[in-house]
């Protein structure tokens, strides 16, 4: 396992090759944390994993903020990322839907180079399969504004509505978890104390980490862990 771990506020900084834990983002949006690397089960392609509101701008059905080939910065544009600092553009997104129930805040972006992007999780290590996340459960992850965190998963069907760029979303069938996390962290791959994905935190709510269901992510893009 890598146990190395940088200081939160190096997860902010530049950083090449980058792996999961960093910040990025769409341009446009306020950015939050390179979540993993996957592959397309279709093509196999090598893609960037975090959410919709991170890579595609908060996309939704009737509000399409974002377009395939967008650029991507590390880091984001709120902490300092530039074109000159791409690293990868928009590949596909699951749209909001502003009535219904949500299942996933979730979206992809496909590196300019696969030399730029490494797998490793700074401090956890290579994602070693999934997990469904369960009530007790032991669970970690690494965002760009906290770092290194841990914690419980304390629901397993959490529904919640959360607002994004002034809209309000309804999410239901999500994992609950007392987790330290912060603006910035979205995006963040959420894993067991095996390594074993379970999640893809996207929200905090009343002291709580809200985290879309890992097979939720995997089966609406269509996508594996490398």
């Amino acid at each position: 396992m890598n146990r190395f771990i940088l200081p939160p506020g190096l997860n902010k900084k530049k950083r090449r090759p980058v792996g999961p834990g960093v910040s990025i983002g769409h341009p446009k949006a306020k950015g939050g944390t390179f979540g993993a690397v996957v592959r397309q089960r279709k093509t196999g392609e090598v893609l960037i994993l975090s959410n919709n509101h991170v890579l595609a701008n908060c996309s939704s059905i009737p509000d399409v903020r974002a377009k395939l080939r967008d650029p991507i910065f590390q880091p984001s544009a709120i902490n300092g990322g530039t074109y000159t600092m791409m690293i990868g553009r928009l590949h596909n997104w699951i749209p909001l839907m502003d009535t219904g129930c949500n299942l996933v805040d979730a979206a992809v972006a496909k590196p300019l180079s696969y030399d730029l992007i490494s797998c490793e999780v700074r401090g956890i290590g290579k994602i070693a399969g999934t997990a469904s996340g369960v009530p007790g459960m032991r669970i970690r992850k690494v965002g760009c504004t906290t770092g290194l965190t841990h914690g419980e998963i304390t629901g397993v069907n959490y529904s919640v509505t959360i607002s994004f760029a002034g809209k309000e979303y309804f999410f239901c069938d999500q994992l609950a978890a007392r987790i330290h996390c912060r603006e910035g962290d979205s995006g963040s791959i959420v894993v067991d104390e095996h390594n074993r994905a379970v999640g893809l935190l996207f929200a905090t709510e009343d002291g709580l980490g809200i985290i879309n269901k890992i097979e939720h992510v995997m089966l609406l893009l269509n996508i594996e862990f490398v």
